[in-house]
């Protein structure tokens, strides 16, 4: 027998193994981060039993994201502009600069210049931040 037989990996082993990991770690941001896979479609077409708080619907994702502003989504409705970005720093990043704003993981909720009630905004923020049932945090005191 060779030597090749008696190692216990062997190339095609070696290979399948590699192959995994490369898959693993481009895969990585949506097994270690679930909340990464919900886009703000996902948000703008959800069904709910509860008062519709994503209302005059407008994708903006051309005219928002862009050199300016590194986001990968953006919606804006009555109730709030909503962005989403690749990363949670990225969100939390730009939430610090809006005057009157919420973070929820990967996405940013503007309300600044909405005339929505300040109710039916708080509902929005609960709706989204409801979606994955694993928020913690405290409102704002709108």
């Amino acid at each position: 027998m060779s030597d090749k037989e008696h190692h216990p990996i062997n190339g095609h082993h070696t290979t399948a193994a590699l192959l995994a990991v490369v898959a693993l770690s481009l895969s990585g941001c949506a097994i270690l981060d679930p909340q990464s896979n919900l886009t703000l479609n996902d948000v703008m077409n959800s069904e709910t039993d509860a008062t519709d708080v994503t209302t005059e619907v407008r994708e903006i994702t051309d005219t928002a994201c862009g050199s300016a502003l590194d986001c990968v989504e953006a919606y804006s409705t009555a109730e709030a502009d909503y962005f989403r970005f690749d990363t949670r720093a990225g969100a939390k990043e730009y939430g610090a600069t809006l005057a009157d704003g919420f973070v929820i993981n990967f996405i940013v909720m503007d309300f600044e210049g909405k005339d929505a009630s300040v109710e039916h905004q708080l509902w929005a923020m609960q709706s989204v931040a409801g979606t994955w049932n694993d928020y913690e945090g405290e409102f704002p005191d709108r």
